[in-house]
Order: C-alpha cells, then sequence, then structure tokens
C-alpha cells in the first residue's frame, strides 16, 4: 500500500474516533466537586488534550531525525517524515495555533449541545470559507462551478440545521439540553469555529508550500504554542462564570478543573478515553498537515469529509440517533456540493474510463492489423 494511501486512511479514522470519543465522554455524568452528577462538559480540556498530541509530534520528529542520523543513509519516509527546513521559522505556527485554539473550544461546545452526525456535516462548511480565504490569499480563482458548489453547500447545511430544530422534540439520546435554542446554539458555534479553521488551513497550506517544512515539525510547533495558549486560557475560563447551556459545572463556570479531577477519580474507562483522544489527534493533525503540504487544503477537507460516514454508521448501530430521510436528504445535498467543487469527479471518472476503452480498443486493432499498411491517418480521441 502506497505511504500517502496509508496515511489518509489513518487521519479519516483517528478524525472518526476523535468525534466519537468526545461524544461518547459528553454523554457520561460524573461527580463533581460539589458531590452531585454532572455531565461531563470539558471543551478547554479536550483542546488541550489536542495540542498535547500534537507536540508528541514534535518529539517523534526529534526522534526519527535522531534515529537517521545515526544511520547514516535515510529512506524516502524519513526524508518525508523529519526533512526539516532552514527556512521555517516557528514563529510563523503562532497565527494558525491561535485560531486553532479558538476554533477547537468552540466546536467541542458546539458537539456537546448537538448530534455527532450534525457537527460532522455541518463541518463540511469550512469547504465554503476554504475556498473564499484561497482567492485572497493563494491567488486561487473560483469559476462559476465553484460559486455554484458554495450555494448548494449551503442549501444543505441550512436544511441539516433547521431539521436540527425540529429533531430535538423526538432525538433526545446524546442532547444535554433538548431546548430548541440550546441545540440551534452548538450549531451556530460549529459555524463560527469552521470559519475560523477555513483560514487556519489557508494559511497553514501557504506556510507549509513556501518553507518546505516537514509535517510532523509544524505540527510539533503547534502543539507547543497550543498547550502555551490553551493552558492561559484554562485558567481564565475555570473562573468565567457562564449562562445555560454551558454552565453544567458545579461552581457555574464554563470549565470546572475541579469538577474534572473528582470526575476522573474511579472512573479508568474515561481516563482511557482521553488518552486515546491524545494520539489520535497526534495522528491526524500531523496527516492533516501532510496532506496540505503534498496536496491542498481542499483536499484535506474532502479526506476529512469521509469520516461522516463511518460516524453514520456508528450513531445509528448504537442507537444514539435515529435516521431521518430530511437529514440524509441534507446530507445528500451537502455531499453533491462537495462533489461539484472538487470538478465532478464522477464525470472525471467516467470519461477516464472511456479514455483508458478508447486506447484499449485501438491497441487491440492495431495488434490484428500488424501487416497492414499505414497510409491512413487514424482517429482522433
Amino acid at each position: 500500500m502506497d505511504h500517502r494511501v496509508f496515511l489518509s486512511l489513518i487521519f479519516v479514522l483517528s478524525g472518526t474516533f476523535n468525534v466519537l470519543v468526545v461524544k461518547w465522554a459528553n454523554q457520561q455524568q460524573v461527580i463533581g466537586s460539589d458531590g452531585k452528577l454532572h455531565g461531563f462538559q470539558h471543551p478547554v480540556v479536550f483542546t488541550l488534550l489536542m495540542f498535547l498530541g500534537e507536540f508528541l509530534c514534535y518529539l517523534a520528529f526529534k526522534l526519527i531525525r535522531l534515529i537517521s542520523s545515526r544511520r547514516g543513509a535515510s529512506t524516502e519516509l524519513d526524508s518525508i517524515l523529519a526533512h526539516g527546513s532552514n527556512e521555517f521559522s516557528p514563529l510563523s505556527m503562532l497565527l494558525p495555533t491561535v485560531l486553532d485554539v479558538v476554533a477547537s473550544i468552540l466546536l467541542f461546545t458546539g458537539l456537546y449541545l448537538t448530534y455527532a452526525t450534525s457537527f460532522q456535516m455541518i463541518r463540511g462548511a469550512a469547504l465554503i470559507f476554504v475556498g473564499i480565504f484561497s482567492t485572497m490569499f493563494l491567488n486561487h480563482t473560483l469559476s462559476s462551478r465553484h460559486w455554484l458548489a458554495i450555494f448548494t453547500i449551503t442549501c444543505g447545511l441550512l436544511d441539516i440545521v433547521c431539521l436540527d430544530v425540529q429533531r430535538v422534540d423526538y432525538d433526545r439520546v446524546t442532547l444535554p439540553h433538548t431546548d430548541h435554542k440550546s441545540i440551534l446554539t452548538g450549531d451556530m458555534l460549529i459555524i463560527i469555529a469552521e470559519i475560523l479553521h477555513g483560514l487556519q488551513y489557508v494559511y497553514e497550506e501557504k506556510q507549509l508550500k513556501t518553507s518546505n517544512v516537514a509535517p510532523l515539525q509544524a505540527a510539533g510547533w503547534q502543539g507547543i504554542f497550543g498547550l502555551i495558549i490553551t493552558s492561559l486560557l484554562a485558567v481564565c475560563l475555570h473562573f468565567l462564570p457562564t449562562m445555560n447551556p454551558f454552565n453544567e459545572s458545579s461552581r457555574g463556570v464554563f470549565d470546572d478543573w475541579s469538577d474534572l479531577l473528582a470526575g476522573l477519580q474511579g472512573n479508568p474507562a474515561l481516563i482511557i478515553s482521553l488518552i486515546g483522544f491524545t494520539v489520535s489527534c497526534a495522528l491526524y493533525n500531523f496527516v492533516g498537515l501532510f496532506i496540505a503540504m503534498y496536496s491542498s487544503s481542499a483536499n484535506r477537507l474532502l479526506a476529512d469529509g469521509l469520516r461522516v460516514y463511518f460516524i453514520w454508521v456508528f450513531v445509528v448501530v448504537m442507537e444514539w440517533e435515529y435516521i431521518n430521510i430530511i437529514t440524509i436528504m441534507g446530507f445528500v445535498i451537502l455531499q453533491m456540493g462537495i462533489v461539484l467543487y472538487r470538478q465532478a469527479l464522477f464525470i472525471d471518472w467516467y470519461r477516464s474510463a472511456v479514455a483508458r476503452w478508447q486506447r484499449a480498443r485501438y491497441v487491440d486493432l492495431g495488434a490484428d492489423n500488424t501487416a497492414a499498411p499505414n497510409s491512413r491517418p487514424a482517429d482522433v480521441i
């Protein structure tokens, strides 16, 4: 298997695991510092663990470079993972890290308030903003087909958000709050986060392609900056009083760390899930930067969008959500827009298959008529 196919598969599976394990943790009722049961609402903690996973990429980068230097001859995989760059400035990762910190806190808060499938489908909005920002910072051009695709994706997103407001009346298995305002707030937070992620992805693509830095190195520096910034925010948000639906903690603050410590005591399943989430985030962010460097931010989002299929299968099998025909229609509209944005891939595949068949037919005709004179010109395909 080609290493790029393998890494893309890791990207999809690790992203799927991230969403599902966070949603599972959100459903857990744990004992808080006040001795009462509370929902596991800790978006800042998940963000901190995410950047801890990215910091592991930096350790892996240093380890691979050390092994490669001692071994002498480096393999192709070593050069891809840890080739390094003298032109790379770690501070160039500061802006995308700030954007990622804010966006991730909003995303984890939105995931707590909405459905796992809606969360992943609404994240498709990032493709809209990546397209717009790429025209501003990467000198890309959006054709009429791209704008039609953006309009189609927008229609699919509106369908999903509007249905979520109605769906909350009968589909409440994974929701901590069953009022219309809470789920609408969750969906809006996800959209705002994807605006920030769209800007982040475009900036990362520009930096990675101009500096030729190793994706492990870039992800590692994002982890370092992310740990520092998120730790500072964690102190502030530990004392920030909030209103419903963000005050699930014992003291009514945004993210109560005393509740976290109390809830993890005697809960090994939750501890293991958080460790798995950290490792999975390291794989997910490294491969995401790899795809952005060697392909594009749009392809990164396309690969990321594949995990919605795995999430759909899991939540239906586990009976976390009910199948709704209108939600499926919104998902289909969303996928139509994504396919249209990517140059109507099924048409390209059809044309490629026809071209191969035509070439094979002419090769066969040439083999059957080797003795025939070649005075007549061949047809143009």
